[in-house]
């Protein structure tokens, strides 16, 4: 409740003694919250494991807006495991995370992705850049743009 749909430790416990008839103190809720973390650190490693294992990987981030601080969701997908972090959008996630990462990366064309020697461009994204170049309206970006282009 605190991560997923972001209430304080007062609201959850207002929720659990309103709905669930459960009188829990906030120092309670508190720790329970921080041995959960705990208990599922070994499960988040072997995510990490099974991500850098994996020959093809997905990545992408989207604002997180919280608490007037600029985090971004991080969200990378491979076959058989979604890894999703909260941070900051630099390229030190992806740098610390993604270290000895042998596979290809499928990202957007966002600058930090750039530095990875296995990368791929997601055809969406693509599609969507060149069609907003043979619509944009300024004549010599749409000339000098579209000439590069290939669009289905």
């Amino acid at each position: 409740m605190a991560l997923r749909f972001r209430l304080s430790r007062a609201r959850i416990q207002e929720f659990l003694r309103e709905w669930l008839g459960v009188e829990l103190s906030i120092g309670t809720i508190h720790q329970t919250i921080h041995e959960a973390g705990a208990a599922v650190a070994p499960a988040e490693d072997e995510l990490v494991e099974a991500v850098l294992k994996s020959q093809l990987l997905h990545a992408d981030e989207t604002s997180w807006p919280e608490r007037g601080q600029g985090l971004w969701l991080w969200v990378f997908t491979a076959a058989t495991v979604t890894l999703y972090y909260i941070a900051g959008r630099g390229k030190e996630l992806l740098e610390n995370l993604l270290e000895g990462f042998q596979g290809w990366l499928l990202t957007d064309g966002w600058i930090s992705y750039r530095g990875f020697p296995r990368r791929l461009r997601c055809w969406a994204h693509l599609i969507r850049k060149a069609r907003g170049l043979t619509e944009s309206y300024h004549r010599a970006a749409r000339a000098h743009r579209v000439a590069k282009c290939w669009i289905p």
